[in-house]
């Protein structure tokens, strides 16, 4: 017989970025609850001020941000060394140009009215794609 021990997820970090202040709260108490370390931001220029946002294995982020694009955020982010995975949030037929370079980059997209749920199933499977490369590197 095999035991199944529900996964942990103490530590391991994920950064929160959507500019509706509700939202945010809620999502981070969520994950929070989950265990998770979050960081929240308001906005992509928030993300990027912080060095600490280049240590979490997944961004969840809003594509269509208060300040610019969430796809712009992530570029910057790429740019400046930073390797994981990210959960875009977007309408619910993301543009051909969006799927793409999630396709490129490994990342997910999920409808921004996604309930807590879907969320959490990609956040898993992100981090599960790449946190033994990220802990071994990172």
């Amino acid at each position: 017989m095999t035991d199944h021990a529900p996964q942990s997820h103490d530590g391991i970090g994920v950064s929160l970025v959507d500019g509706n202040p509700a939202i945010r709260r809620a999502r981070q108490i969520m994950l929070l609850s989950e265990h998770y370390d979050v960081r929240s931001y308001a906005t992509g220029a928030a993300l990027l001020a912080d060095p600490r946002s280049r240590d979490v294995p997944c961004i969840v982020v809003d594509v269509e941000g208060t300040e610019g694009t969430g796809m712009a955020t992530l570029q910057a982010m790429r740019a400046s060394g930073w390797r994981g995975k990210a959960i875009l949030l977007d309408g619910t037929a993301p543009p051909p140009a969006l799927v793409h370079a999630a396709e490129r980059h490994g990342d997910r997209i999920l409808d921004r009215t996604a309930g807590d749920a879907p969320l959490l199933t990609a956040i898993a499977a992100s981090i599960d794609r790449g946190w033994s490369g990220w802990n071994a590197e990172g």
